[in-house]
């Protein structure tokens, strides 16, 4: 607006100075000498110049007036400042545009916020945010107690195993559930999701808590639960007061080393841990103590679940799950147990003790109308030592070991390929059988499938549980049974719950299935000798 009206003022009076020069050049013409013409027209042509400039300078002036007021109105979001109706009208426009704009990025910017510190699944406050609260309570100048609380879903990686990760998800929601009404009548709590089994709970002031009802309450809970979904067990708390100006990585520690005595004890028990003193060594040398009893008395029990065989010329076969317990007789969470062992480097002396133990049973149970499959964990791969050892204990008794299936999952596999090859040329030299499990990550799987060339392609139940909805995953598992028929391998599918599952499977000639929806884990029996597994589902009670 403000560029118009300065151009129009000087295009009209440049046409003014135009015709002015105009009329005086005939005015003067007949009887002025040339040099008067000149005169006059330099005298002119200098007015519109000196009136150029002022023109110019006004306009400027002007221009610089307007800005200001328009910048004092977009400070002040104020319109009225502004001279023009139009101009008021259009800071409206654009202040209502700007406030819906910073409405929304604030929005986003909370929303983000907000997401940055919830855990997906649950629902609950994560990791960075319990570190957060925790630093932000720890450094406070006055001294306040509060009390925290570990607990461990010890069946999350068996659920997934077994059921699928929907049933694990469903798990941990339910746990979710638990942990939140258990604690809900302390005014000042708050739940976290800090890994993927992992839960803490954060109660303040620790005056007014009972930590000995908190424990018994989370038992309670966990024991319905665990009675409820037919588990073993359900999860474990560690409890462990602490105040503010103490060391976060102290006040952890504690709460682990209560969390492992609670999972040395009763089932979906709990404990507390009031002092720290040498906790890493003490939590160390407490599990060390649990593993060594262990292994010398070898206090371990036996599951088996039945495939069903849809192929008739595929031998018998079940799958065995080992089973620790505690001096106390309850059982120890395997996932727990075996990371502890990882951690002091006793897995080893953990799957000699398994094997040596299963070809004893398998000999005393006669069972030599059907294989045992035992899921070995990663480490043999990488272990020279454990190769040589499980080479001669195979070779001591070649009968049973004819008898053995030992399996190992595809990304572990994948990991080690090379130890992956000494570990299956060995079994077929000594007779024994090979299974890669959880089969089916990808086409990358099927490089595998040619390299390693095993007995038994168990696919992941990943795969089973949108089967019935995802047309590629059934495409996908066509393409897994033709390859693995092609290179002489059954192929057994995992995870089966549904009978639509099933009957998908059935057709897309599976050689056998294993899940729930077949049979359940059960203890390993001399009744339950294996006899050629062909039935259809069953509802036998069993326990994870």
């Amino acid at each position: 607006m403000l560029k118009t009206s300065g151009g129009n003022l000087l295009l009209v009076s440049a046409m003014i100075c135009i015709l002015l020069l105009l009329l005086q050049g005939i005015w003067l013409a007949p009887p002025a000498p040339p040099h008067t013409l000149l005169l006059v027209m330099a005298t002119t042509i200098a007015g519109f110049g000196l009136l150029f400039y002022v023109v110019r300078h006004l306009r400027a002036a002007e221009q610089h007036r307007l800005e200001q007021s328009w910048l004092q109105a977009l400070q002040l979001r104020d319109p009225t400042r502004l001279d023009s109706p139009q101009a008021q009208l259009a800071l409206r426009q654009l202040l209502a545009s700007f406030t819906a704009a910073e409405q929304d990025a604030r929005s986003q910017i909370t929303e983000l916020h907000h997401q940055a510190h919830l855990d997906e699944l649950t629902r609950l406050r994560n990791r960075h945010c319990f570190q957060r609260d925790m630093s932000v309570f720890l450094q406070q100048e006055e001294t306040h107690s509060a009390l925290l609380i570990l607990i461990r879903a010890t069946k999350l990686g068996t659920i997934n195993e077994q059921r699928g990760a929907l049933s694990g998800d469903a798990y941990l929601k339910a746990l979710t559930e638990l942990i939140t009404q258990a604690v809900s009548h302390v005014p000042s709590h708050q739940v976290y999701r800090i890994s993927g089994a992992d839960f803490a709970v954060l109660l303040q002031p620790a005056d007014e808590i009972q930590p000995h009802l908190l424990g018994q309450g989370l038992k309670v809970a966990f024991d319905h639960y665990q009675q409820q979904q037919g588990l073993a067990g359900t999860a474990y708390a560690g409890l462990t007061p602490f105040s503010s100006g103490q060391k976060i990585d102290a006040i952890l520690a504690r709460a682990d080393l209560a969390l492992a005595r609670a999972q040395t004890g009763v089932v979906n028990g709990w404990a507390i841990q009031q002092h720290d003193s040498s906790l890493d060594l003490h939590g160390q040398q407490h599990w060390k103590r649990v593993l060594d009893e262990l292994l010398t008395q070898e206090r371990v029990s036996f599951y088996c679940q039945p495939i069903q065989a849809l192929n008739p010329d595929m031998v018998p076969y079940q799958e065995i799950y080992a089973r620790f317990n505690s001096n106390a007789g309850t059982l120890l969470p395997m996932d727990t147990l075996f990371a502890m062992a990882q951690r002091l480097d006793m897995v080893m002396k953990l799957e000699q003790m398994l094997i040596r133990h299963i070809m004893r049973q398998h000999k005393a149970f006669d069972s030599h109308q059907g294989r045992w499959g035992l899921r070995l964990s990663g480490n043999p791969l990488q272990n020279s030592t454990f190769l040589i050892w499980l080479d001669q204990q195979l070779g001591k008794d070649l009968d049973t070991s004819a008898h053995l299936v030992f399996e190992l999952d595809e990304e572990r596999l994948e990991m080690n390929l090379s130890g992956a090859k000494r570990l299956f040329d060995l079994l077929r030299r000594q007779g024994s059988r090979s299974a890669i499990c959880n089969f089916g990550k990808g086409i990358d799987s099927f490089a595998l499938l040619r390299e390693l060339r095993p007995d038994y392609v168990k696919l992941d139940s990943a795969l089973i549980t949108t089967l019935e909805q995802d047309e590629a995953n059934q495409q996908f598992v066509r393409m897994i049974v033709d390859v693995s028929h092609r290179m002489g391998c059954l192929v057994i599918a995992e995870g089966v719950e549904e009978l639509g599952q099933k009957e998908l499977l059935q057709g897309m000639y599976v050689d056998g299935l294993q899940g729930y929806l077949i049979a359940r884990p059960q203890e390993l029996r001399p009744d339950l000798k294996h006899r050629g597994f062909t039935g259809g589902v069953s509802t036998s009670a069993g326990s994870i």
